[in-house]
């Protein structure tokens, strides 16, 4: 079961990713010319589904640490128990974006 602030970073993530030009793979973020960085960084614009939670909860309480406690408690949300093997990034980088999408919409549905 998601919390509030979970929820609305779950929202907030979804709605970082939603264009595929602001979603990318192999890394948490990239800038708009695909240099990686760090997903807290500025000059993101693009994030993989776990760079977008964490930025997403960083973007809601300004702390670092915090967000990613936060985001990693919200992440587990969208794992299914069959999901043995699988994190959410690998299916970010073996699935692509409109199945990070799906498990987004299919857990805040349930939320």
């Amino acid at each position: 079961m998601t919390t509030t602030v979970q929820k609305q970073v779950l929202i907030n993530a979804r709605a970082l990713i939603a264009d595929p030009a602001h979603w990318t793979s192999r890394t948490l973020a990239r800038t708009a010319d695909d240099h990686v960085v760090a997903w807290y960084d500025r000059s993101a614009t693009k994030w993989c589904a776990q760079g977008a939670i964490y930025r997403a909860a960083y973007d809601l309480v300004g702390d670092q640490k915090e967000a990613m406690r936060i985001g990693n408690e919200a992440a587990k949300n969208m794992y299914r128990p069959r999901w043995l093997f699988v994190s959410l990034p690998n299916m970010n980088d073996m699935q692509g974006h409109a199945a990070v999408l799906a498990v987004f919409d299919k857990t805040l549905q349930a939320a």
